[in-house]
C-alpha cells in the first residue's frame, strides 16, 4: 500500500496549508463589522429555498395526475388515443360524445354519419367499461343493439372493436339482470 494514496501525493506541509485556507475565511468574516456580517447572512438566506413540506410532497403526484386528466382534451391527443386510454377522464368522454353528436348534424354522406356514430358510441362504451357509468339516456337494451351494429362494421380499428365487444358484453349482463 502506498503512503500517499489518500493525499494525492501532497506532503504534510501542503495539507496543513490547505486546511488553513478554510480557517482563514472564517477569520475574515469576524473582521467584518456587524452590519456587513448581517448583510452577508441576509444575502445567503435570501438565496436559499424553502424546504419542501412532506405533506405537500406526498400530495403532488395525486394533484398532478388529476390536473393531467383535466387538461387532457387540450393536449392535442387524438380521439383514438382518448377513447382507448382507460385513464381518460369521464368529463372528457362526455365532451367527445357531445362533440360527435353536434358533428352528426352537419354530415354530408352516409360514410361521415357512420364514422361520427362510431366515435359517439365509442365514448359511451368507454364510459361504461372504464367508469361503470352510462353517459347517455339510452337504455342498456338500446346500447346493446347499437354496440351489436358497431361490431358488424368491417372497417373499424381493432382497438375500437375490442372496446365495443366489452361494452356489448357489459350491456348484455345488465339486460339479462333486469329480466
Amino acid at each position: 500500500m502506498k503512503k500517499d494514496s489518500t493525499t494525492f501525493g501532497s506532503d504534510p506541509d501542503k495539507l496543513a496549508k490547505l486546511w488553513t485556507i478554510g480557517v482563514d475565511t472564517k477569520k475574515d468574516r469576524i473582521k467584518l463589522d456587524e452590519n456587513q456580517v448581517k448583510s452577508e447572512l441576509l444575502h445567503d438566506m435570501l438565496a436559499g429555498k424553502m424546504p419542501l413540506d412532506q405533506a405537500v410532497a406526498q400530495m403532488l403526484p395525486k394533484v398532478l395526475s388529476e390536473l393531467c386528466k383535466r387538461i387532457k382534451p387540450f393536449t392535442g391527443d387524438s380521439f383514438g388515443l382518448l377513447l382507448s386510454d382507460p385513464d381518460t377522464d369521464l368529463l372528457v368522454l362526455k365532451r367527445i360524445k357531445d362533440y360527435s353528436k353536434s358533428l352528426s348534424k352537419n354530415v354530408h354522406s352516409e360514410a361521415e354519419h357512420d364514422v361520427v356514430a362510431i366515435i359517439y358510441y365509442a365514448a359511451i362504451a368507454s364510459a361504461l367499461i372504464n367508469y361503470n357509468q352510462r353517459i347517455s339516456s339510452f337504455s342498456y337494451e338500446n346500447l346493446l343493439n347499437a354496440f351489436s351494429s358497431m361490431l358488424e362494421a368491417k372497417w373499424m380499428t381493432p382497438k375500437l372493436t375490442a372496446l365495443f365487444q366489452k361494452a356489448h358484453e357489459y350491456c348484455a349482463k345488465k339486460v339479462k339482470k333486469n329480466e
